[in-house]
């Protein structure tokens, strides 16, 4: 999972070094301002997506898997189907409240969001089984396919529509790779439905955890980009995308830990060394993340988008510590959810607002912005900590 995720996190450093260098700091500013708009919509899959790891983690049973895992398929593509035509009819607004120059390129974001919403589920379901090679197969093939798509639209012509294009090829791609993987399970007649009153009950708590962490990190991209001048808001989106490495890179440790964690809970096996090994390890990697990014930060930048990117390349570091702290509060957070511990998403509903509302009144300029976020993520961080001593303190399991 770290070895072939972070293939697929350099993928998509590789993609985003293309838009940069074609699109321009205006251009790409266009680009990152929809795929954040992705982001927040996704968040309705990533609250059904923890919720498939977990019930599958902790079914026991071939055929109430296999049934299971038809229905979940069938009901992401009818609620994709329903987002992607609800996104072309408010393309026009959106493209306007974002100063999209190309406002068309924002329709692609329909067949880009089925896409993905299906294709999302069937790597939820490897996680859940553990398959955790597969799930690598399917972001391997998104990867390459992004990336070569991508090559051969700019190289025909093709500006942000091309990179959006791109993007909905890899994922057309993995698609077929992930479907054909689990061509045993979801195929054919479902025998029996799940019980989806305690799957959606659990799936609202998941959902505003979902919604409030991809708020985090794309509020910000996406205010900015209303607030200040396009050059502004792209050099802010490159610095911002270089700053996710952290979180993204982080990400596989959750992954993991999410289903041994749920199926050892259920099993009533001793779970704690996983967390406190997840929590060493992503402080680890976003530690030495962020100091490279504090003493070296031109390279990074240069790398990707070029000189003409370096203006603010001292404060690349803030944006990688805002996002080495949010991978810690979306461990914790995830930790819990894994042990059906829901009512902790408030706290990440409230860092959330806090932060939205103190970017609208209080962006002077785009290093207050980030350091707004690091206090909101901070402030959450804490409270984690906080409801951990409160749950296991003193009988520590």
């Amino acid at each position: 999972m770290m070895i072939g995720t972070n293939i697929y996190n350099f993928s998509q450093l590789i993609y985003h070094f293309l838009a940069g260098r074609f699109l321009g700091k205006a251009g790409y500013g266009d680009l990152a301002a929809i795929i954040s708009v992705l982001g927040l919509l996704g968040i309705i899959h990533g609250a059904f997506g923890l919720t498939i790891v977990k019930f599958i983690a902790q079914e026991k049973g071939h055929s109430k898997v296999a049934d299971f895992i038809k229905w979940i398929y069938r009901w992401n593509l009818i609620i994709g189907l329903v987002i992607s035509l609800s996104i072309i009819l408010v393309a026009p607004l959106l493209s306007n409240f974002l100063n999209i120059s190309n406002p068309k390129s924002v329709y692609l974001l329909g067949p880009i969001l089925l896409i993905f919403f299906v294709t999302s589920a069937g790597r939820n379901v490897f996680q859940g089984l553990l398959k955790f090679d597969k799930f690598v197969y399917s972001l391997l093939a998104e990867a390459g396919g992004k990336v070569i798509f991508t090559i051969v639209l700019f190289f025909a012509g093709l500006a942000v529509a091309g990179a959006l294009l791109g993007f909905f090829a890899g994922l057309l791609l993995s698609f077929i790779i992930t479907t054909f993987l689990l061509r045993h399970y979801v195929f054919g007649k479902i025998n029996k439905n799940p019980d989806f009153r305690s799957f959606f009950k659990y799936s609202l708590a998941v959902t505003a955890q979902g919604i409030s962490l991809t708020s985090m990190y794309t509020v910000d991209l996406i205010l900015v980009k209303h607030f200040f001048p396009a050059d502004t808001a792209g050099l802010y989106a490159a610095l911002a995308i270089l700053g996710r490495i952290v979180f993204f890179g982080t990400t596989p440790i959750t992954q993991v830990m999410f289903p041994l964690i749920a199926r050892r809970h259920l099993d009533g096996q001793k779970y704690l060394r996983i967390l406190y090994l997840s929590i060493i390890l992503v402080t680890l990697i976003s530690t030495a993340i962020v100091g490279f990014y504090y003493l070296y930060p031109a390279i990074p930048i240069s790398l990707l988008y070029g000189k003409g990117f370096l203006e603010r390349a001292s404060i690349l570091w803030w944006f990688g510590a805002f996002m080495g702290i949010l991978s810690i509060a979306t461990l914790l957070t995830q930790f819990y959810l894994s042990i059906g511990k829901t009512k902790v998403v408030g706290l990440f509903i409230a860092a959330a607002i806090l932060q939205a509302v103190l970017i609208w009144f209080m962006h002077s300029d785009i290093l207050t912005v980030i350091q707004l976020s690091i206090f909101s993520a901070t402030l959450l961080t804490l409270g984690l900590f906080v409801y951990f001593v409160y749950l296991y303190y003193p009988r520590v399991k």
